[in-house]
């Protein structure tokens, strides 16, 4: 079985001006969408059109403007899928854990079909179990998705228009990886599996476990357990790693911001433009400024009077628990593999 690109490959960003531009891309990206809502007194709007933004962008992958632009769309597209009936069903008892359940093994069995459809499967999953958890429930949300989203698109179109492609090692067109992924060609569905087990034990063991936040939990062994993993845990420890180095960062930037919803908008902006620039050159360093953004625009937007100790205290055990199971079904996953390769080459 092949493996797909590690983060840094995926991402990578050639020499020369193109880092720079990047972080300008995305700040401008996720900024408008951010700082524009949070103004109009809308925070829960500024999270939906913001982080809609910045996964729109980590969907930017392809070699033609037409496919980035397909591969962009198509996230967009599963970002507000997911979202809405994660919000819609959360809460319903079965529903909503079949639905995050679900949307964990389709995202692992197409990660080796095409890197971007990969990467759309992946956030549609991840903007699943946060409609899921969040239950935002406000009419501007599915608007600000649908607007961060195109303005994403808008912003990263003109950019490459203006400094050229980021290199990118899609080269299989989409089209040939959504016949892959269909025909679970490289699926691997042990890994698959062991991603929807890993996500239901993250659901199903909250109370026993006292998490104040299952969905974050889940969100972090969406986020963390990664195909490449089983050849490497030091590449899943890393990305654990990372997402618990951004809740005290993002603890940090709350108090130098002295709560203000502005400012924790703008330095929120800044994480996620960063996200991008810190996958390129270490995916630990990516994951903790987007867990940095997460963090600050999901929960410290909202906290205004009170200190957020006793929340992010709550986020770290719900990180830490579910970074837990990532790494155990990574493992699972791994030794399933290589008894089965064993297997056939005794048969």
């Amino acid at each position: 079985m092949t493996l797909p690109l590690p983060l840094n490959e995926l991402f990578k960003l050639a020499p020369g001006p193109v880092p720079v531009l990047m972080f300008v891309r995305v700040a401008l990206a996720v900024g408008v969408p951010m700082l524009g809502f949070t103004l109009a007194g809308q925070p829960l709007a500024a999270v939906a059109g913001g982080a809609t933004a910045m996964f729109a962008t980590l969907c930017d992958v392809g070699t033609s403007t037409r496919s980035r632009t397909a591969m962009m769309l198509l996230g967009i597209a599963a970002i507000l899928l997911g979202g809405v009936a994660g919000d819609k069903f959360g809460g319903s008892t079965g529903i909503d854990e079949v639905l995050v359940i679900a949307s964990a093994f389709v995202a692992a069995w197409v990660s080796n079909s095409q890197p971007g459809l990969a990467v759309v499967a992946h956030y549609g999953a991840v903007a699943t179990a946060a409609g899921v958890g969040m239950q935002i429930s406000n009419p501007l949300a599915a608007g600000a998705v649908v607007a961060g989203g195109l303005w994403s698109l808008t912003v990263g179109l003109l950019v490459g228009w203006l400094a050229g492609l980021p290199p990118s090692q899609a080269n299989m067109d989409w089209r040939a990886g959504l016949r892959r992924a269909l025909a679970g060609a490289d699926a691997g569905p042990r890994f698959a599996i062991a991603v929807a087990l890993s996500a239901a034990l993250a659901l199903f063991a909250a109370s026993p476990l006292g998490l104040t936040r299952p969905y974050w939990a889940t969100l972090t062994v969406i986020l963390v357990m990664r195909r490449e993993g089983m050849v490497s845990l030091k590449l899943t420890l890393q990305y654990l790693a990372g997402t618990l180095l951004g809740i005290p960062l993002a603890t940090l930037l709350w108090h130098a911001a002295g709560g203000t919803q502005r400012l924790i908008a703008m330095l929120a902006t800044l994480a996620a433009a960063s996200s991008r620039l810190g996958m390129a050159l270490n995916p630990a360093l990516g994951f903790a400024c987007m867990t940095t953004f997460m963090v600050l625009a999901v929960d410290l937007l909202r906290v205004v009077t009170d200190g957020p100790v006793p929340l992010v205290l709550g986020r770290l055990t719900d990180v830490a628990v579910g970074g837990a199971l990532a790494v155990a079904g990574t493992v699972l996953a791994g030794a399933w593999h290589r008894s089965s390769v064993a297997r056939d080459r005794r048969a």
